[in-house]
């Protein structure tokens, strides 16, 4: 297995530069990228035809013009939608991307990918199939992580993607996280910026796991991460360091 952590930059855009752009999208993305971003967070669910698709949230209110679950949708009726209004209407023609345009696009941008794993409860193993299928369909060409909330998607993304690098998501740090990550075969733990706790990032980093906090836009708050050891940030911001 090749380590992902061992490319990763300092900071990563969170759901591209989702700061200036509707998050998730192909312009947020490419946004990204001119803005310095190296490696995209995204993250992952399913269309009701088992697609997978880059959408944060179960429903599609807060980021579409849309209604209801996501996984109640086809792929052709998500395709419908304008995902990007609600940020700016001069990105009304984003459309819901799936995980093989996203793939083709970091493709081009020479770009790394943390794709978050977001199932519906329950459908852990048909999202983690959909992912897997997107990337035996257009093969990345540069590094990829795993991770997620939900421990479930993890065992199958060692089950179903044993070769990729793999990450436990946690608002705050548990004390029991050698348990936890242990328990899912992680090779990083990614924590929220206000649970950070610099004696516990140190133990993990100790222990060999390796650390990032998100969702982090404040130089500050990144200097005093960095400062700790934490591997990287997460931030809307991807010219954070540099402003």
């Amino acid at each position: 297995m090749q380590n992902a952590y061992k490319s990763m930059p300092a900071l990563i855009a969170h759901r591209g530069a989702g700061a200036f752009a509707p998050e998730n999208t192909a312009a947020a993305i490419s946004l990204a990228v001119e803005l310095g971003a190296t490696w995209c967070e995204v993250d992952v669910t399913i269309s009701a035809d088992a697609v997978a698709v880059l959408h944060h949230d179960v429903d599609l209110e807060r980021c579409s013009n849309g209604h209801g679950l996501v996984v109640k949708h086809s792929l052709a009726q998500l395709k419908m939608l304008d995902m990007g209004s609600w940020f700016d209407p001069k990105y009304h023609q984003q459309r819901i991307l799936t995980l093989p345009e996203l793939l083709q696009q970091a493709n081009e941008l020479k770009l790394g990918l943390n794709l978050e794993i977001k199932p519906t409860i329950g459908l852990e193993t048909e999202t983690v199939a959909a992912v897997a299928k997107a990337l035996e369909d257009t093969p990345a060409n540069h590094p990829i992580l795993l991770s997620s909330f939900n421990i479930h998607a993890l065992r199958e993304a060692k089950i179903q993607l044993p070769n990729l690098t793999r990450a436990l998501n946690v608002e705050a740090i548990p004390h029991n996280w050698h348990e936890r990550v242990s328990e899912v075969d992680a090779h990083g733990l990614h924590f929220q910026l206000q649970f950070f706790d610099a004696a516990l990032v140190k133990q993990i980093l100790q222990a060999g796991i390796y650390c990032a906090s998100y969702t982090v836009n404040d130089k500050t708050d990144a200097d005093r991460l960095y400062k700790a050891g934490v591997n990287a940030i997460f931030s809307d911001y991807p010219n954070l360091l540099t402003l």
